[in-house]
């Protein structure tokens, strides 16, 4: 099982609708693939019409409510649909959307859940469930924008590599080159982890560089993110189709946004 969280700096950049594409790409490769939603203050991984389930389920808030409460982790089982449409496509979704679910996300006190109630060996027994119960190939991580505490549980204990998603501007380098710091100091902690990093350019306009605008930025974010490999480019795609929230590799296949995600998908199983 391999933990992959799609994060991004800024919001804006398409991360959640690469996530799903790559994922969808996978499953046709018979790879099995639970998505997880663990932007908990903006959630909406339930809203794409690909990821019903006829069985209703809670999610990462009430999975964490329930540990907060009876001082158990309870059983994933409770908390993962599969999907009607992939039998090997399956789902946490971070929680019930209701009207209650703002109170029940604002109960979660993360700083107290790791300091006095052992909640980095909770989110570990949460992975192990993951792997014996569910036991995908990967694991998709939607996590949230910017600096937070569930940020840093997504982008350092969670996964075993993080795409990171940007547009390559000025708030975003500097935002990134923090976080990338802090992904890679995992590796002189006591636990000395390596997180495999892997960039994507997101949302670029598809114009002429006459000027080398494009060339110049590219060059700049690798250079001060230290990127190892080239990073992937996804273009601006302008289509009324994405309101419709359309997964373009399963609607629209030979267009030039599905074969950008198909390579994402390929990066993502040679590099992570």
């Amino acid at each position: 099982m391999k933990v992959v969280t799609f994060y991004s700096f800024k919001g804006g950049v398409g991360r959640t609708l690469a996530l799903l594409n790559t994922a969808v790409k996978l499953t046709k490769r018979d790879k099995r693939v639970l998505l997880v939603d663990f932007d908990l203050g903006a959630p909406g991984l339930d809203t794409f019409p690909l990821l019903e389930s006829s069985a209703r389920k809670a999610g990462v808030v009430e999975f964490i409510s329930s540990y907060w409460k009876n001082n158990q982790a309870p059983e994933i089982r409770e908390y993962v649909a599969q999907t009607d449409a992939y039998s090997n496509l399956f789902t946490m979704s971070a929680g019930i959307w209701s009207s209650s679910y703002a109170a029940s996300f604002a109960k979660i006190d993360w700083q107290v859940l790791y300091t006095e109630r052992d909640g980095y060996l909770l989110i570990e027994d949460l992975k192990q469930q993951w792997q014996q119960t569910i036991q995908p190939d990967y694991v998709f991580i939607d996590a949230p924008s910017g600096y937070s505490d569930i940020g840093a549980v997504c982008t350092r204990q969670l996964p075993d590599g993080v795409i990171v998603f940007f547009l390559p501007n000025q708030q975003n380098l500097r935002g990134l080159i923090n976080v990338v710091r802090d992904i890679r100091s995992e590796a002189s902690t006591a636990r000395e982890k390596t997180i495999k990093l892997h960039f994507v350019m997101s949302n670029v306009p598809d114009l002429d560089d006459e000027d080398d605008i494009f060339r110049e930025t590219r060059a700049r974010f690798c250079e001060q993110l230290e990127m190892e490999n080239e990073p992937s480019i996804i273009y601006r795609y302008d289509s009324l189709s994405l309101l419709n929230h359309e997964i373009f590799v399963e609607e629209r296949p030979k267009s030039r946004l599905a074969a950008e995600y198909a390579a994402l998908a390929d990066r993502i199983i040679t590099v992570i």
